[in-house]
């Protein structure tokens, strides 16, 4: 465990220097930097691809791209090899790419070459493209939705109760209206009977 805390230490301290002398001293820099991966290599630590892109293998410089060093990146396709052998392995689809990053170093120009995997192109099976295509064929020939047909509104028909109270109440108006004319022309009558034909307005004029 000390060891180990020790190893820890010694890399942490060297690359901290080596980063901090990069601009003013970059030969001491690029020292502590191979004196790292020395020390790294006799431990049997492995680099992480960052620090292979970030300090060169060769002389320990801090690789900066655009301050003397240089960044490349490069495509290949995977070539098909036709074989007509039994039993022949299936080579990689030439839609496949493979890709490189190539570092140059500004101190002593040598390369570091990175290659990767580029990410696998998005495709849609074409099942999936000829349903939708079906899909939306049907929808434009069925056209829009017809709208919903609305019954006609009902219209109620006059109530006859009412009706029979309004012939009811006029023919009651008519009739009393027969019986006070038949009152007024009896009244009259018996008063031309009486008198003689005269009045108390016929006294009061004379």
């Amino acid at each position: 465990m000390a060891a180990n805390e020790t190893l820890t230490a010694s890399l942490s301290f060297m690359t901290d220097a080596a980063h901090l002398l990069a601009q003013v001293a970059p030969e001491t820099s690029a020292h502590l930097m191979s004196q790292r991966n020395a020390l790294m290599f006799h431990n049997n630590l492995e680099q992480s691809e960052t620090q292979r892109q970030h300090v060169c293998g060769s002389c320990g410089h801090i690789m900066i791209p655009g301050r003397g060093s240089l960044i490349k990146l490069e495509g290949e396709k995977a070539s098909r090899k036709h074989n007509n052998r039994k039993g022949a392995k299936k080579q990689p689809r030439p839609s496949e790419t493979t890709k490189h990053k190539v570092l140059t170093c500004g101190n002593c120009g040598q390369y570091t070459n990175i290659s990767f995997l580029s990410p696998p192109s998005v495709s849609r099976s074409r099942n999936k493209l000829k349903q939708n295509a079906r899909r939306l064929r049907s929808r434009n020939q069925a056209g829009p939705p017809s709208p919903a047909v609305r019954p006609p509104p009902l219209i109620s028909a006059p109530e006859p109760a009412k009706a029979s109270v309004n012939a009811n109440s006029k023919k009651r108006a008519k009739n009393r209206k027969q019986g006070l004319q038949a009152l007024l022309q009896q009244s009259q009558a018996s008063t031309t009977k009486s008198g003689l034909g005269l009045s108390l307005t016929d006294f009061m004029k004379k």
